[in-house]
């Protein structure tokens, strides 16, 4: 008897799912637990796997395209069987997905089955194709291998390329337009240069295009799954929360002091890991949550539901759109291990192999874009959370210490907060905590 695997249904908020590669054949055999396709979900890229032993009797969906929650998308079953449903998609073998991609035009791409063998062939090539930019785009940037060869060949770089695929990736094109772009470039610079001499002094400041005479083609970049969810619940998040923004400004120089302290002993024992900046703050509001557990709580109605644990949130970029790690039980872990545990989630969530999971059940979220000198800024709350805070950048900031100005680190803290749920004078009080915390970097040990 046939068994189906479906794309899964990972979150309350997923509706759809988008295939990224497929890791089986029609006629591979497969084991229970086995990964048949690599997915992309409302919240991060994962493994599917398959729940049944048997022979892949078909493949209902190429690579790359999206499909509903709970529809079947594969089927399993005995050698030989006839599979439910007709109109398999078959994907090529791996060791033939380069050199088709290579070859492969945008148009291609995975669209409607074709049913002449002209277009088949089409098809199949496109979907290896599809296979091969999703396999890339867990490395970072999408790209084809053709596109990474002709790439290398010409000796530029990946990331000063405009990606012109239908999926938003590099291929052939897009490496073909910037060697024409760079040329344009070169040439239109050397000409220019010739007549700098006689150009009026200030001439080459005046406003205006640093490339004038090239032109760039707009270009459609659709936005991947995460993206769209992401959008969406803060669209929600903004049109639902009556959020209010409380900044303070933390002097960190202690904090600063122990935190290289910490890690010259961490290398001195040989052991993994290094304490970061957001390492201290994820302690700080752990400790600060427990002494104001009204900002680790949901509302539900007419009840706010005080969480029982700590699930502390982390919002980390990644090339496929803003995802959000999750530390469960954040206030077990003393700093050494919850930096650890916080590195292992934010390079899970780079890669794309985080677990849904492991992105659930959050009860409170730290959002850090210090790194970026940024000084001031308003998180959207993480529904159905009742806060998040935003770390800013550190500023050298000079201060008194009576008749003498010194030098001091001082960082800035934004919480945004539901005003439903915690008012002005509790959500300044757990403000002031988190920086009284970090001004006594110590507490965080004890």
């Amino acid at each position: 008897m046939a068994n189906s695997i479906i794309m899964p249904k990972t979150g309350m908020a997923m509706e759809e799912g988008i295939i990224l590669e497929w890791k089986i054949k029609i006629g591979d055999k497969v084991a229970k637990g086995d990964v048949v396709a690599l997915i992309e979900t409302d919240k991060a890229t994962m493994e599917l796997e398959s729940d049944y032993s048997g022979t892949i009797l078909a493949i209902l969906n190429q690579a790359g395209e999206t499909v509903p929650v709970t529809k079947v998308i594969a089927w399993v079953g005995e050698a030989g069987e006839a599979a439910p449903q007709g109109g398999a998609f078959q994907a090529d073998a791996a060791e033939t997905r380069q050199s088709k991609a290579q070859d492969t035009p945008p148009a291609a791409l995975p669209g409607a089955m074709p049913n002449n063998a002209a277009s088949g062939a089409a098809a199949k090539a496109a979907g290896s194709a599809s296979a091969d930019l999703a396999s890339a785009a867990i490395y970072g940037i999408m790209a084809t291998p053709a596109a990474r060869a002709l790439a290398k060949e010409r000796g530029i770089e990946l990331n000063a390329i405009v990606p012109t695929g239908k999926f938003g990736e590099i291929n052939k094109a897009s490496v073909e337009a910037a060697s024409v772009e760079a040329t344009s470039v070169e040439a239109t610079s050397f000409k220019a240069a010739s007549a700098i001499t006689s150009l009026p002094a200030g001439a080459l400041f005046s406003s205006g295009s640093r490339n004038a005479g090239v032109t760039r083609a707009d270009m459609a970049v659709p936005l991947t799954n995460i993206q769209k969810i992401t959008g969406k619940r803060m669209a929600e998040s903004r049109q639902t929360i009556p959020e209010v923004t409380a900044q303070i400004k933390a002097d960190v120089t202690n904090m600063l002091l122990l935190r290289e302290e910490l890690n010259n002993s961490i290398a001195a024992l040989g052991r993994p890991g290094k304490i970061t900046i957001n390492d201290f703050v994820l302690a700080a509001v752990v400790k600060a949550l427990l002494a104001y557990p009204r900002l680790n709580s949901v509302l539900e109605g007419n009840n706010v539901i005080y969480k029982g644990n700590i699930n502390l949130g982390m919002a980390a970029a990644t090339k496929r759109g803003l995802v959000v790690p999750v530390i469960h039980n954040a206030h077990d872990y003393p700093l050494t291990l919850l930096s650890l545990k916080a590195a292992e989630l934010a390079a899970k969530a780079r890669d794309g192999t985080i677990k849904g999971e492991e992105m659930s059940g959050g009860t409170f979220t730290v959002s850090n874009i210090g790194m970026y000198g940024i000084t001031f800024f308003t998180p959207v709350i993480n529904q159905p959370e009742a806060a998040i805070i935003g770390v800013c950048a550190v500023e050298d900031q000079l201060k008194l210490e009576g008749e003498k100005a010194v030098s001091r680190k001082i960082m800035g803290l934004s919480l945004a907060y539901d005003h439903r749920i915690v008012d002005g004078a509790e959500s300044s009080m757990f403000l002031k905590e988190i920086k009284d915390i970090l001004e006594s970097p110590l507490l965080i040990l004890v």
